[in-house]
């Protein structure tokens, strides 16, 4: 089979058309929770297979910290959201034909190494929360996820119409698959979806890094870093 078109991808210049909408966001905390996606020591260690390793683990985390004191200073709420499967479901999981190739080829998904086995076989199908960024008193823990997305089989839409926010912050991982199916299931709930750069990362390939931001961008809410975000936050204006 030839890949040579899926291979060579070259992104089209859009900077011009993300800085004008750029320029349109307005973060209202009124309106806004910040949600965490699977920032758990099972999923984040010194062997998560990140393109610099630890170094990139650390960042995350710390990147992430920020943008979680930022928001609670703005008294916007942070909801954490974990996943765990019983062992049935892992079961049933590990069944789909595209996870029984994958076994076959003998190699990982991640180009940077084996994913570690994040399983804990518990009888109510929850794991006690081991969240690696700072939970505060006042923070919302979820978990119950179970895909992909935040959304499905969980309680976050009830969440977030309890809190009355209508826009969500996204950090964690994986920014091509957890924090992209996110924001589908949020666009499709006509929910606002802002995506800080620095707080997602992915497992999948630094090249589906990008190419997340780029969808999450252009298609799927905002993209900002996170001196934009302070800035858009707190009214700053750089000159």
């Amino acid at each position: 089979m030839d890949l040579k078109d899926i291979k060579e991808i070259e992104i089209y210049d859009r900077v011009e058309f993300l800085s004008e909408l750029e320029k349109q966001l307005v973060i209202d905390p009124d309106r806004s929770a910040v949600v965490t996606v699977e920032m758990t020591q099972r999923r984040l260690n010194e062997n998560t297979p990140l393109e610099n390793g630890e170094k990139s683990v650390d960042s995350l985390i710390s990147q992430t910290n920020s943008l979680l004191n930022m928001a609670r200073l703005k008294d916007i709420p942070v909801i954490h959201i974990m996943s765990a499967l019983r062992g049935v479901e892992v079961a049933f999981q590990e069944k789909s034909k595209w996870r029984q190739a994958m076994k076959k080829t003998g190699k990982s998904i991640s180009p940077y190494g084996e994913i570690p086995d994040e399983f804990v076989d518990v009888q109510d199908g929850t794991v006690e929360p081991d969240f690696v960024v700072d939970v505060a008193d006042t923070d919302y823990i979820i978990k119950t996820k179970k895909t992909f997305s935040c959304f499905y089989q969980t309680d976050l839409e009830w969440m977030l119409k309890t809190l009355k926010k209508d826009y969500i912050i996204l950090a964690g991982l994986s920014s091509n698959a957890d924090i992209l199916s996110t924001a589908y299931d949020a666009s499709n709930k006509y929910l606002g979806v802002i995506t800080v750069k620095e707080c997602v990362d992915s497992i999948y390939g630094s090249d589906l890094n990008a190419m997340a931001l780029q969808q999450l961008g252009r298609c799927q809410g905002f993209v900002v870093d996170l001196e934009t975000f302070e800035e858009k936050l707190f009214g700053k204006v750089t000159v």
